[in-house]
């Protein structure tokens, strides 16, 4: 059969797929005459396909993950988001990323819709006990908790792990305080060793459950455990006795990982504790147990070392991010164990899958996901042919970033091909050699994206005042706005951000602001480090500012205040909880990253806080971090913009290159998913082309023409991007001014690159526009943000850029002719 033709069926068929039908309460399960089976869910955090030694690590010892993988069904073609979040919203709801809504770990990116129902309440609903213990991480404010998810029993950490933004303050791997069904209790201990601890015990109490009488006669209740371990997560914690072995171990000149490899020998050490368990209460037959990680490796020692072959490693869209170990074993349910199945699988297939097994009941909802009990059972060598879609982060603009998988094709970007069969390293890209599969890949994802944009374009709002959580906390994370999910948030103490609420009951709210968690009793002034202007991060608090519902109230910070209080009056409905920490001019430093909130009583006799005229002003100006190798000249700012400056030659247009990637050409109605402060850039790009030369398009940023003048003020920082090439280009014009017109790369959460404007104009008084091209290969694989700044008021205070774009060359190598249209890989 040509190629073509073959194609042109399986493009029918992905087309007409649709997720194999899980079964009704009312059907009879897989083994009609025994108890439906307990299941075990254990996923890993930031284990990657080579960080076991069953998969051929050379170094690594895990003697239990390996027997339970001789003792499984091994899917060998596995995949996940390359990031937490996404992986654990498709494994709770079967459903992708970008239609559940759970897209990245921040920036209101990590909650998949309240209104989908998720794993536990399917297994709940079915007469299930749900028991959950390690990492959840996918929203701390109600209803986005666990026990608010359809889980009974939950102990966790918030947020991404202990010592994120949310975790209780200054808490840590041993003897950390976690939330117990909502309320903090401290546990002794190694967090794994703990997770485990308290698994083991909640199974033991259903044990015990079990065996009292019922007086209907039914069956022992089985249960579904939720074990997600918060490690081998950063930070690289763990007993020395498991990182011994592996310190100054070295393998083909690279040195071990020592502390990734000890979290990972504790956690199989705990694997095999579960196992014994399982066994000596004669559970082990009955339960189904699924181990899997939730992306590629976090270890840049361990991708050195050993990666199985593959390329990259968490975030990336190539096979390294995202293509994780998964094992299903069953001992009483048929399954074909000590096989392998390399058909192409993903996280979401795992609900529909065990709905299958366990006669779960049906929720009526489409599943991405398909059934594999089929094949794990023998009675199918293989699913249908299909295509799958991995896209995360917060954008959701196409390709931003994605990868479409086919059998074994991989097309990245929409330009980039590789045939993993043949080139499991993703070495070499053969889109020119087979433009039929590109087109039908291409085909494919556009379909999909049409349709999955809107849902994920739908806001996830967090609800206030409901007796289910009331008082309650807002953290930073869960805001729509500045990346802020860290220690480091904290350190820099300049995000800014806002919650979507939903105000539950109309009422008075007290509404407390702290830059602090209230357990750390740190004022507003002071660093993270220590009292104020001691160590980075102090910051000069005079006042805060509340928006909500309509009403701007703003009260001052007295010296030594840790927090500040406010007393309100709120309708029922939805709203935004926007705040500002002021300093003494009213303007802007970072908004408040801990919001406290209570509903009071009704006929509470609370005196209302007074509406107040004064506004949050412009973002307070951030000097950026001091770079290495930069000129004394540069470093002092000596280069400022005046009427004297040399003319500058305007920029040529440029083509993209294959394998480009356009971050922004601001030739939209707004600003998408760019983050706003300040009045300096209006609502929308500007369209006035004729005060400047060299630009690409219609629209540009033009501060002097958006904020009418040089005067006002602000930043526009885009969402987070994973460097994935050589080089980021992009055209600037405006003020020369060090640190207060420029466009700054920004890389965990410090200024690694900064440029400013030509502050030149041509014979016409059209502003100048020139390229600029950084190579950015040191920071390869980092999460990165760029932020266009413009904090001057006089002379040339205003930026202008343009057409900003990543290759994995200067764009100075592929210019295009003068009378070339510019083609963008949109």
């Amino acid at each position: 059969m040509k190629l073509t033709a073959y194609l042109f069926i399986t493009f029918l068929l992905g087309a007409t797929l649709t997720a194999a039908e899980p079964k009704t309460k009312n059907q009879q399960p897989t083994t009609s005459d025994a108890p439906r089976p307990n299941v075990i869910v254990l996923i890993t955090d930031d284990q990657g396909y080579g960080d076991l030694s069953a998969h051929g690590n050379p170094v690594l010892k895990t003697p239990n993950m390996d027997r339970l993988h001789a003792e499984s069904v091994r899917l060998t073609d596995f995949h996940v988001a390359p990031m937490c979040s996404p992986t654990r919203g498709q494994l709770m709801t079967g459903l992708d990323a970008m239609r559940n809504g759970c897209t990245a770990v921040c920036q209101g990116r990590s909650m998949p819709r309240a209104d989908i129902p998720m794993m536990a309440n399917y297994f709940a609903d079915s007469g299930y006990t749900t028991g959950h213990f390690g990492k959840w991480h996918l929203g701390d404010s109600y209803p986005f908790r666990p026990q608010d998810r359809g889980f009974q029993e939950t102990i966790h950490h918030r947020a991404w792990g202990i010592t994120s933004l949310a975790d209780y303050w200054q808490n840590t791997y041993f003897d950390p305080v976690l939330e117990h069904n909502g309320v903090d209790k401290k546990f002794e201990g190694y967090c794994t060793d703990i997770f485990f601890d308290e698994s083991m015990k909640w199974i033991k109490k259903q044990i015990t459950k079990n065996q009292q009488p019922t007086t209907d006669g039914s069956a022992a209740q089985p249960f579904f455990l939720y074990l997600p371990t918060n490690t081998p997560h950063v930070p690289n914690v763990c007993p020395e006795e498991y990182s011994a072995p592996y310190t100054g171990v070295t393998h083909d000149g690279h040195p071990a990982p020592d502390t990734f490899y000890g979290m990972i020998a504790n956690l199989d050490d705990n694997l095999g504790r579960l196992e014994a368990f399982l066994t000596e209460n004669q559970l082990r037959d009955n339960t189904i147990l699924v181990f899997l990680s939730d992306n590629g490796t976090q270890s840049k020692g361990a991708q050195a070392l050993y990666n199985a072959g593959m390329r990259d490693k968490k975030t990336s869209v190539f096979e390294g991010g995202h293509r994780v170990p998964c094992f299903i074993r069953w001992p009483e349910g048929d399954l074909q164990h000590g096989t392998n199945i390399d058909t192409l699988t993903q996280v979401q297939d795992l609900l529909p899958t065990l709905m299958e097994f366990c006669d779960l009941e049906d929720k009526g909802i489409k599943l991405d996901g398909s059934s594999l009990a089929g094949p794990l059972q023998g009675k199918k060598k293989t699913l249908p042919d299909r295509k799958l879609v991995i896209q995360y982060k917060v954008s959701g603009e196409p390709w931003d970033p994605a990868v479409v998988l086919w059998d074994k094709w991989r097309l990245i970007r929409g330009t980039e091909l590789y045939q993993v069969s043949n080139d499991p390293g993703q070495a070499s890209n053969v889109a020119e050699q087979h433009p039929e599969v590109v087109s039908a890949m291409n085909a494919h994802y556009n379909s999909w994206h049409e349709e999955v944009k809107p849902i994920y374009d739908t806001p996830r709002w967090i609800t206030v005042g409901s007796p289910k959580a009331n008082p309650m906390i807002l953290y930073a994370q869960d805001w729509t706005g500045d990346y802020c999910d860290n220690r480091g948030g904290l350190t820099q103490g300049t995000a800014l951000g806002y919650w979507n609420v939903i105000v539950d009951q109309p009422g008075i709210y007290e509404i407390e602001l702290r830059r602090y968690a209230k357990e750390s009793n740190k004022t507003f002034t002071e660093s993270v480090e220590g009292p104020e202007n001691e160590g980075r991060g102090a910051r000069p608090v005079a006042a805060t500012n509340l928006r909500v519902a309509g009403g701007n109230y703003t009260i001052n910070a007295p010296a030594g205040s840790t927090h500040t209080t406010f007393q309100v009056r709120l309708p029922a409905g939805k709203t935004q909880i926007n705040t500002a920490l002021l300093d003494s001019g009213d303007r802007s430093l970072c908004s408040a990253m801990y919001v406290y909130l209570k509903r009071h009583q009704d006929g509470a006799d609370i005196t209302l806080s007074p509406p107040s005229d004064r506004q949050a002003g412009a973002r307070v100006p951030v000097a950026p971090a001091p770079q290495k190798g930069k000129s004394k000249d540069n470093a002092k700012g000596k280069a400022m913009g005046n009427a004297n400056a040399k003319t500058a030659q305007p920029a040529q247009p440029v083509k993209l290159a294959p394998g480009d990637r356009l971050l922004a050409d601001f030739e939209g109605p707004n600003y998408g998913e760019w983050t706003l402060s300040g009045g300096a850039f209006g609502e929308k790009p500007s369209a006035a082309i004729d005060k400047v030369t060299g630009q690409e398009g219609r629209q540009l940023v033009d501060t002097f023409v958006t904020g009418g003048g040089d005067r006002p003020t602000g930043t526009l920082t885009s969402p987070p991007f994973t460097i994935e090439h050589s080089h980021l280009n992009f055209l600037i014009g405006g003020g020369k001014h060090a640190d207060t017109t420029c466009v700054n790369l920004i890389v965990e959460d410090e200024v690694v690159k900064t440029a400013t404007g030509p502050a030149s104009k041509d014979s016409q008084k059209r502003k100048i526009m020139e390229r600029v091209s950084w190579n950015i290969q040191k920071w390869a694989g980092k999460e990165a943000r760029l932020q266009i700044v413009d904090n001057a008021t006089a002379g040339w205070g205003h930026i202008v850029v343009d057409h900003i774009f990543l290759s994995n060359s200067s764009e100075k190598k592929h210019p295009a002719p003068l009378n070339q249209p510019l083609k963008t890989n949109h």
